[in-house]
């Protein structure tokens, strides 16, 4: 039922193009041209000056939010919104594809970039997915509303660097959620909220095995970091269980 729905969401978001209406030079099935479409469709209306916003090119080595680094040695691209009548108030988005100076591991997986965002100040951190639009637009509109600083860190699926089929990428985003690897949760002012949470979550092997990228993990690499994902997800969905 759902991935027929899913067929439909373009219906369902704004019309108006704010990125790439008279096309881009983004490589197909790009994640990053996803989600970046996505946001500027949440910002539609909104006092957010588009025009405006500062870019990080993706080769720094760290990200700055609040003057405390949040990502050393990643390759992320960096939005950042100066929040008009907000005094050092800034919206900060990571297009995150998950590359480090060319090297790929199961580790990067497991990042907590919301939670030092939170700790560093943010009133409001989240992840999001291009293969969840209404997730993701909904936590970009709740960032750029709350009253300080914000951060949103989103997974963009590379089919280049990650090793899969351009036309896979929202099944493979989809996939990373499904299976824990990339859960879907938000920080308001320091309590944990899940926003999507599987019934029945898929094996980090189903996850793993359809990129190319992880193809020297062997079984009991992949079995690790099954286990690490599951811990992770568990002390995630406590921080959760807490806030209620």
């Amino acid at each position: 039922m759902m991935d027929k729905y899913t067929l439909y969401a373009a219906q369902f978001l704004p019309f108006a193009e704010h990125f790439g209406a008279k096309g881009h030079n983004a490589c197909k099935g790009c994640g990053v041209a996803l989600a970046v479409r996505q946001v500027y469709k949440a910002l539609d209306g909104s006092s957010a000056n588009i025009e405006s916003a500062q870019w990080q090119i993706p080769w720094q080595e760290s990200i700055i939010v609040n003057s405390g680094a949040i990502a050393a040695g990643t390759q992320p691209a960096l939005l950042s919104i100066a929040k008009a009548g907000a005094e050092k108030a800034n919206l900060y988005i990571c297009f995150d594809n998950e590359t480090t100076e060319g090297k790929f591991d199961g580790e990067m997986l497991l990042k907590k970039l919301p939670a030092v965002a939170s700790a560093s100040g943010c009133d409001y951190a989240a992840t999001a997915c291009p293969s969840h639009p209404f997730d993701l637009i909904e936590k970009v509109r709740r960032a750029w509303e709350c009253a300080g600083s914000a951060y949103v860190h989103i997974l963009c699926p590379c089919p280049v660097a990650w090793g899969f089929e351009a036309e896979n990428t929202v099944k493979l985003g989809r996939r990373a959620v499904e299976s824990l690897a990339f859960p879907l949760y938000e920080i308001v002012q320091g309590y944990y909220k899940m926003t999507c949470e599987e019934a029945k979550p898929q094996s980090a092997a189903a996850y793993v095995k359809a990129q190319k990228r992880f193809a020297g993990l062997n079984e009991k690499k992949i079995a690790a970091l099954q286990e690490k994902i599951t811990e992770n997800f568990a002390a995630l969905k406590n921080k959760a269980q807490q806030a209620i």
